[in-house]
């Protein structure tokens, strides 16, 4: 997380999106569809191209973004080397 969160490391998804698309004849950049069935002032109801339903609820006014950067990530790599340690190596301190 420490390099992606310098800002020097991004993935240029649209850019690598157009280099597939023209050099793989068989690749189209998949278009989401995520419609919404209605909408109000505290209410969003939309589905996904699966027919998966998303109910979004105003829970405040506040528009001031919350900074997570104090706040570690949680890649579950940690419990991905235990569980590989406890099925393969079986090193234990």
């Amino acid at each position: 997380r420490q390099i992606l969160d310098t800002g020097n490391v991004q993935l240029q998804s649209r850019e690598l999106a157009r280099w597939l698309e023209n050099t793989v004849a068989s690749y189209h950049t998949p278009r989401p569809v995520f419609a919404t069935t209605y909408l109000d002032e505290t209410l969003r109801i939309s589905r996904d191209v699966d027919g998966h339903v998303f109910v979004y609820v105003k829970t405040s006014d506040d528009t001031t973004p919350t900074d997570y950067s104090p706040i570690d990530a949680d890649l579950g790599v940690g419990r991905l080397l235990e569980g590989f340690n406890d099925a393969v190596t079986k090193f234990y301190l």
